[in-house]
């Protein structure tokens, strides 16, 4: 940790403004409820200025583990699509706010037969993949023979609603320090696996720098404290968990920047040392295109580089405007 915040206060700062972090999403059905940090927005607004996002990120899992010692089990068969809203104010030179709403489906694994010879070209790990069917749904999992979770349909609803506020600070050793903070509130339903049924806070520090004339690189560590004794799995589910994406970009391009950013989070869940529920660490690769001086498309595929703890592939894509009263 030390050494990636020397990092990125060691180099002279770019011309242009710097580029934004790949959008951080969890789309583990049974962890994508909880809240995480804010981070893809990386310049100030300004006050009276604002900016909305609109982000669809499909993720499709098939991911199976058991413990025959405590009798625990877990299935994750389901393509989930999450579609989500943000918008950002500025309420001053200095503090943001971001109200953000999800919109869930969990349903078939309708892109099976694509994910399937994705991981062939590429010799990616396929783990219990070859072993199911494509095309079938189920989230499940079961502690001393009872099934904790059972969702047997697809599901589609609102999710968790999110609101943020983020705060600029002005240091002459980085270009871009932020710290933030977001309340999440349980809009979702935890039985639909479309939220977590908690109330969490979570709390974050982001900074950006350059790396010469065209790279720079950023990072974003933080944690979640969660609503105890409520929502999904409760018995078993830690008070909190911490988080840290680190990532580097290329300005190709005055319109384009490449990226590369790995993202890893703490175990939300306890008493299990079954992947899917434990740590994840997963990879993207992506860009930005910055269409005109209001509109930004971000596209970028995630991987589960820690097989089995996160969903085999994601898809995402972003389109951010800028705008102002």
């Amino acid at each position: 940790m030390t050494f990636l915040l020397a990092a990125l206060t060691s180099a002279n700062a770019l011309s242009a403004g710097l580029p934004s972090p790949l959008y951080k999403a969890d789309m583990n059905p049974l962890t994508l409820g909880y809240a995480g940090p804010q981070s893809n927005f990386s310049t100030t607004l300004g006050q009276g200025r604002w900016r909305w996002q609109m982000g669809a990120n499909i993720a499709n899992t098939v991911q199976s583990d058991s413990n025959s010692f405590v009798g625990d089990s877990v299935l994750i068969d389901a393509e989930t699509a999450v579609i989500r809203l943000a918008v950002e104010y500025g309420l001053t030179d200095h503090w943001n706010m971001v109200i953000d709403l999800p919109y869930i489906a969990h349903g078939k694994g309708k892109l099976d037969g694509t994910i399937n010879q994705f991981h062939d070209i590429f010799s990616f790990p396929e783990g219990p993949r070859g072993d199911r069917p494509e095309d079938l749904f189920a989230v499940s999992y079961q502690r001393e023979g009872q099934y904790l979770v059972n969702l047997v349909s697809p599901q589609s609803e609102f999710g968790d609603m999110g609101v943020s506020l983020t705060y600029s600070l002005d240091k002459s050793w980085v270009q871009n320090l932020k710290v933030g903070a977001k309340l999440k509130v349980p809009t979702g339903d935890s039985d639909h696996l479309t939220g977590s049924g908690t109330h969490d806070i979570a709390f974050w520090l982001s900074a950006a720098n350059p790396l010469g004339n065209k790279f720079s690189h950023f990072l974003t560590f933080g944690g979640t404290l969660i609503e105890q004794d409520k929502g999904l799995l409760s018995d078993m589910r830690n008070p909190g968990y911490g988080f840290l994406s680190y990532g580097v970009a290329w300005r190709y391009s005055p319109a384009v920047d490449l990226k590369i950013q790995l993202d890893t989070r703490s175990a939300i869940y306890k008493q299990t040392d079954l992947l899917p529920l434990r740590s994840a660490t997963t990879v993207r690769f992506g860009g930005t295109l910055r269409l005109s001086n209001n509109y930004i498309l971000e596209v970028a595929i995630a991987e589960d580089i820690a097989v089995g703890t996160a969903p085999d592939v994601v898809f995402q894509f972003n389109v951010t405007r800028n705008s102002s009263f």
